[in-house]
């Protein structure tokens, strides 16, 4: 060990003696500074702007387009200029006859030499923490466990990168040539993760070998082991080769020795890395203090309930939208949404099966285009040739119908992931700017698994809205569509559809009736009350010119649904357009309601009846939606009311008429209500337009109008589950959302990191050549 810091003090020495060394440090300060600076800038005009802000530790320093990640994606570029004469200037002056006559082996060299370069990895670390500092005193609740994680990652990547760099000095006696060498190889493991990713085992190679990226879990401060053991191993894998690059130069061995030794270490290495990447064997830390980087607690405690193999199937459409998602050179990019889940349950088996078919929906527009004119099987020949895949992998869709029924699935993207007994959920993509379900459908695919998850019953026999209806009216996207992120199918509920006309089945445990036109028999409203009392959960959603079919079932609950219709004044739309906000007392009832609060977001209601209560003792009564309310005191101010004449709103005019019986706003659309039954908590929800849940309206968007009537209805069912769905994926609201900084201190900052610290170790480089230039 002594004469491995020898060697790394004169390598130092001559290091820091060198004007290169020097303008490297000089160069990466001023880089540093600049992003650092221009980071603090944007994100005090962005406050000085009224926008909200938080997580700002991350936001500056570890986001994508944070601190650490700039400054990483150029220092590659710095970091050849000083490896490049580590081994090579040895050779061009012949001073490596010297430590070959002297008592040093091949490893203390090696050793040496890289010790010198993990000191000035380390120097170029330190600078970054001027930044950090900074940072540390301005923002509010500094997250120091993800900045330190984000040093090490950055520390790695330059250990690594002087690994490589000293091999590639080691090959020739011209610095310029083991520079532009150093580069090729960077690009090479940069670009390795994009090569033969269309062949299994070599996949999982290449992909495991490429640099790119590798950091990035470690910088937004997630620890995996299999990151870690990356830079360990392709580190100790050029070491090695330089050691063998010595060893061949001082022995006389064949060529066949010297490939055996590369070839052995190098495959030695791959196996490593691909036994590393074993979802069984990777280990993990979230050093944030929030812990964002992996499963919230709700998640968690549902894959603990898996027991024995999990098996994802994913199918994927060769005409598909998301063929692109799954396709054979992206397969290793897209088991990534599964990474936290096998950290909690390693037992996973993914498998890809690839067919074509005609697509439904969206993507049939683009197939007809394109292909017209063409049967199946010549668009499969073009398709496959422009896309550069092979053909023999695709199979028609029939080919999978006894595992999958894929045109019920729109011949889409879908996966089907299934336990040992048989039991299984199908898993989606969705049309819409995300695209995959994230934690809270996944987690909700996985919860289906383990337990019998709420359903939801549709009653019929009175033309209801149907959850089979595709029309305007109709509840299909509510309940069914699947490429929609928030029907209840992508969330986990069941559903049937079920009549009145007898007793409802014990299975059914939320119970919904929209919209009845017809009216109720005596022996349905017994039937209906019967599961009332046992405590079943329910659902009533009135609309227009329904309130005497519909006030027989909410009268027992002592409500009515007021005669007329609720209009209200917005500026642009007919009064008959109703846009209900949240009340103050609903956000003990789900999250959703609170968050839709936080954000002034409204449920636009076309056509809606008021509700009127006097409450049973019982029952616990919390309105949860109301119209506008009265501004102020004169008549023409009234923002809503209750209008028993005007039908018409186009040609007619609306006046708010006391004398008729008129009620002014605010007035309830929407109320909810809660008991104990035995040992449960029963939860009714009642509502006054059948329209805000149709496919029509949670579809469409109105100018100026925050409606997120998909929200509402998310919300609503997640209440009438008791919480169960969807999941509740929420965490915890990071505390670093405050900076001292101001607009006025910008210059400064400038001035600091820009000019200031470049210029010290300018002073430092000079101070240090003149003291050399004395002796």
């Amino acid at each position: 060990m002594k004469t491995i810091f020898q060697i790394a003090r004169m390598e130092l020495q001559k290091m820091f003696y060198s004007p290169i060394a020097w303008l490297v440090l000089i160069i990466f300060g001023v880089q540093a500074g600049l992003y650092f600076a221009n980071g603090i800038d944007g994100l005090v005009r962005t406050i000085a702007l009224g926008r909200e802000v938080g997580d700002l530790t991350n936001s500056l320093f570890s986001a994508r387009r944070g601190f650490f990640n700039t400054s990483l994606s150029n220092i590659y570029l710095y970091l050849p200029l000083v490896t490049m004469g580590l081994l090579s200037r040895e050779f061009s002056s012949g001073s490596i006859k010297l430590l070959y006559a002297s008592p040093v082996s091949n490893a203390q060299i090696v050793l040496g030499k890289f010790l010198s370069m993990m000191l000035f990895s380390l120097t170029l670390t330190l600078i970054m923490f001027f930044q950090v500092v900074y940072g540390a005193f301005v923002i509010k609740d500094f997250d120091f466990g993800l900045i330190f994680t984000s040093l090490l990652g950055f520390y790695l990547v330059l250990c690594t990168y002087s690994a490589i760099g000293l091999f590639m000095s080691s090959l020739t006696s011209y610095q310029i040539v083991a520079a532009i060498g150093t580069f090729a190889v960077f690009f090479i493991l940069s670009y390795s993760g994009r090569m033969w990713q269309d062949i299994d085992f070599v996949r999982d190679i290449t992909f495991w070998l490429s640099i790119n990226g590798r950091a990035q879990n470690i910088i937004k401060g997630l620890i995996c082991s299999e990151d870690i053991l990356y830079f360990i191993l392709v580190t100790g894998l050029f070491l090695a080769f330089t050691i063998f690059r010595f060893k061949g130069i001082r022995e006389n061995k064949s060529k066949l020795t010297g490939f055996l030794r590369y070839s052995g270490v190098f495959v030695l290495v791959a196996l490593l890395g691909y036994l590393s990447m074993r979802p069984s064997l990777m280990k993990y830390y979230d050093a944030t203090r929030t812990k964002v980087n992996t499963l919230t607690v709700n998640s968690q405690e549902i894959m603990d309930k898996i027991e024995g193999k999990v098996k994802v199937t994913t199918y994927v459409n060769l005409f598909g939208n998301y063929f692109s998602f799954g396709a054979p050179s992206a397969k290793n990019y897209d088991l990534e949404q599964f990474a936290p889940y096998l950290r909690f349950h390693p037992n996973m088996e993914f498998e890809y099966k690839y067919y074509y078919a005609i697509p439904e929906g969206r993507a049939l527009k683009n197939y007809n285009s394109t292909y017209k004119g063409l049967t199946l099987e010549e668009a499969v020949d073009r398709i496959t040739i422009s896309y550069g895949v092979d053909k023999d992998i695709f199979k028609p869709a029939s080919y999978y119908s006894d595992e999958i029924d894929l045109k019920s699935e729109l011949n889409r993207f879908v996966r089907k992931i299934e336990l040992e007994d048989g039991s299984s959920v199908h898993l989606r993509l969705y049309d819409d700017v995300g695209v995959h379900p994230f934690e809270s459908r996944m987690s909700a695919a996985f919860k289906k698994l383990t337990m019998k998850l709420p359903q939801v019953g549709f009653v019929t026999g009175h033309e209801e809205r149907s959850i089979n209806d595709l029309g305007a009216r109709g509840y299909h996207k509510l309940t069914m569509e699947k490429p929609f992120r928030h029907s209840l199918l992508n969330n986990g509920f069941d559903f049937t559809e079920c009549s009145l006309s007898k007793p409802i089945n014990e299975t059914i445990d939320i119970l919904t009736i929209a919209d009845s036109k017809t009216v109720f028999s005596d022996e349905e409203l017994k039937n209906l009350n019967e599961y009332v009392d046992r405590g079943g959960n329910l659902l009533i959603v009135c609309d227009l010119n329904r309130q005497d079919i519909m006030n027989p079932l909410v009268r027992p609950f002592g409500i009515e649904f007021m005669k007329g219709q609720v209009v209200e004044r917005n500026e642009g739309y007919d009064l008959d357009l109703i846009t209900s906000e949240l009340t103050n007392e609903n956000s003990t009832l789900s999250y959703h309601f609170e968050e839709m609060k936080e954000k002034e977001q409204v449920v636009s209601m076309p056509g809606a009846v008021g509700i009127n209560y006097e409450e049973i003792s019982n029952f616990k009564y919390t309105p949860v939606l109301h119209s506008d309310v009265m501004t102020n005191s004169t008549i023409d101010s009234i923002g809503s009311w209750n209008e028993l004449q005007t039908t018409d709103f186009v040609d007619d005019i609306a006046q708010y008429n006391a004398e008729e019986g008129e009620i002014k706003g605010p007035l309830t659309t929407g109320l909810a209500l809660n008991r104990k039954v035995e040992n449960k908590e029963q939860r009714i929800m009642i509502l006054g337009d059948a329209d805000f849940l149709s496919n029509d309206e949670l579809s469409r968007r109105r100018n100026e109008i925050a409606a997120r009537n998909f929200n509402m209805a998310t919300g609503i069912f997640h209440w009438l589950s008791n919480n169960e769905i969807p999941i509740d994926a929420r965490r915890t609201t990071p505390p670093d959302d405050e900076i001292s900084t101001q607009i006025n201190d910008i210059s400064f900052i400038n001035l600091l990191f820009k000019i200031i610290i470049p210029a010290i170790l300018a002073i430092g480089f000079l101070l240090i050549w003149l003291r050399r230039k004395g002796r």
